[in-house]
């Protein structure tokens, strides 16, 4: 196990990352594949068409997840959902 007394380090920061999923915007060229690793890049944007978000396609249980590589104690972990700035949409439904 690793220890560091390091706080608030971003631990996942381009670690390999997965989802059950990928949605693909083919409305919009180029073309776009919202992929797992656009979660944990450090790219903190939330606005699905500025920034780069993460998204999975329609699933019953969507899941998402990083491989730290080692063993690691995490005391907190922050979540930042995406947003449609045109719609005012945003919520963990959406």
């Amino acid at each position: 196990m690793v220890t560091d007394g390091r706080q608030h380090v971003n631990v996942a920061l381009n670690r390999p990352s997965f989802q059950v999923s990928t949605w693909m915007d083919y409305l919009n060229e180029p073309y776009t594949a919202y992929s797992a690793n656009y979660a944990n890049d450090g790219n903190r944007d939330p606005n699905i068409f500025t920034g780069r978000c993460m998204h999975t396609d329609w699933a019953t249980n969507p899941w998402w997840a990083v491989d730290l590589l080692v063993q690691l104690y995490v005391a907190g972990v922050i979540f930042v959902n995406r947003e449609y700035p045109d719609t005012g949409r945003s919520n963990a439904n959406n």
